[in-house]
């Protein structure tokens, strides 16, 4: 599992799931067909109401991130794909949103967020590329770049906050080559509906490889689960596997 959003008005969890890494490992049979796709959970009981395979039709897919719009359509990131698939309500697969602006032969489309303006944004990771999608549920949804002050050195978790600003989590769990980064975490704040972005926070994050965040009525919290020793066997920057911080 590697993203988790919470669909209060629906009484649902959704959750994105996929084998990549354990087919990178070579943990599991790779003759047979990738696993990969988002499951939707009852939120009270945890219950299975389906599981919607997703991107199947590619060698190596890994979904990553999931969010859902006001309509209860679900959007989920492909980061080797380079894609965004929407999922409608009834679990029918309804639309692949690709631009070629997020393509790259590294890390891609990571973290995405309903904004409540309507619109979509989507972080790449491999440059630290943010994109607005506008009308998503559209033949043809029109996406632009947000164009920002400063860009961070990757965009991995995105979530929004009650006053429309957005948190972008960064790391260098992936950054090519294995160049070294800074694991930050920073608050963006846009006042021209997401065309343009600048920072009004940038805090280094204490415990390493952070990769997502949740905004709580308590506030913001950060999570560092220890993805780098869990995938490559290489012990953490801090010590602990699982470390959730507030912000």
């Amino acid at each position: 599992v590697l993203g988790v959003h919470v669909d209060a008005p629906r009484g649902r969890v959704l959750a994105t799931y996929t084998d990549f890494f354990f087919r990178k490992l070579g943990m599991v049979d790779t003759s047979l067909p990738p696993v990969n796709g988002v499951g939707v959970f009852d939120l009270a009981t945890g219950a299975v109401q389906r599981l919607v395979p997703v991107s199947t039709g590619a060698a190596e897919p890994r979904t990553n991130d999931v969010t859902v719009d006001r309509h209860g359509d679900v959007y989920v990131t492909d980061t080797e794909v380079d894609t965004i698939t929407r999922i409608g309500r009834d679990g029918g697969v309804r639309q692949v949103i690709h631009d070629e602006r997020f393509t790259t032969d590294d890390t891609g489309p990571n973290g995405i967020v309903h904004h409540p303006g309507g619109f979509l944004l989507m972080g790449r990771y491999a440059g630290g590329r943010l994109f607005r999608i506008e009308h998503p549920r559209s033949a043809r949804p029109r996406v632009s770049e947000v164009r920002l002050d400063r860009a961070p050195v990757s965009i991995d978790g995105l979530a929004v906050r009650p006053d429309g600003s957005v948190i972008v989590v960064a790391n260098d769990l992936s950054l090519p080559g294995g160049l070294p980064g800074r694991d930050s975490v920073i608050v963006l704040r846009s006042t021209d509906g997401w065309r343009t972005a600048r920072t009004v926070r940038d805090d280094t994050w204490p415990f390493g490889d952070p990769t997502t965040a949740a905004v709580t009525p308590y506030g913001d919290y950060v999570i560092s689960g220890g993805i780098r020793e869990i995938l490559t066997g290489t012990p953490s920057p801090t010590p602990g596997r699982f470390q959730l911080r507030r912000r």
